[in-house]
């Protein structure tokens, strides 16, 4: 998912020159407006609570050619994409074995760290390589154990990284750094492989 985030000024209205394309608003107590192009090309458009309707959509009108250049990129990824379709007995499979494997790298790499998840459990995610939450569980998807071994251990190192930090801060990439200084490349190619391959279970 590609965002640019733009901090909320005064703008020209552009209500006469360009068309309203189709979007998603989703309104929080945030300062900015930001703009979410998902991987079907929807668009998805956060704004503070009290932003004007008028007002987004001149910042969307603004950001077209933007948003017509990111759509064009996630569209020639889909395009170059290739998808392996497996069985659900052979998803079953990949799962036990992936359950075997994270655990092994999670104990590895949590002596390392010194941070020790409450559980580290195996599920079926399409868009994401692992989660952890407030209860210190740990979940990866069963399609990690596709990618090269170095890029696991990103994500593992990752993830053990937010039982200490539950945020993407900097005091949280440093503690990552401290385990694997050059995660920034691994985390460049990780998004890449996820761009090569979509496993679709039948």
């Amino acid at each position: 998912m590609l965002v640019r985030k733009i901090p909320l000024r005064r703008m020209p209205s552009l209500s006469n020159m360009v068309k309203m394309m189709d979007y998603n608003l989703v309104r929080s107590k945030r300062k900015t407006l930001a703009l979410y192009v998902r991987q079907d090309g929807s668009l998805e458009v956060r704004a503070p609570l009290k932003t004007s309707k008028g007002y987004i959509e001149d910042f969307i009108k603004q950001k077209q050619d933007w948003i017509t250049a990111t759509r064009s990129k996630l569209s020639d990824r889909q395009e170059t994409k290739k998808t392996v379709q497996i069985s659900a007995a052979d998803a079953a499979r990949y799962k036990k074995q992936a359950k075997e494997y994270l655990q092994l790298k999670c104990r590895y790499y949590s002596e390392l760290m010194g941070l020790r998840p409450s559980a580290v459990r195996i599920n079926s995610a399409k868009t994401r390589w692992g989660s952890c939450n407030g209860k210190g569980e740990i979940n990866f998807t069963f399609r990690l154990i596709f990618a090269p071994e170095e890029l696991i251990d990103y994500v593992v190192v990752h993830e053990l990284a937010h039982l200490k930090e539950m945020n993407h801060s900097s005091s949280f990439w440093a503690v990552v750094e401290q385990t694997m200084p050059d995660y920034r490349e691994r985390r460049k190619r990780l998004r890449e492989h996820q761009h090569q391959f979509e496993f679709i279970v039948t």
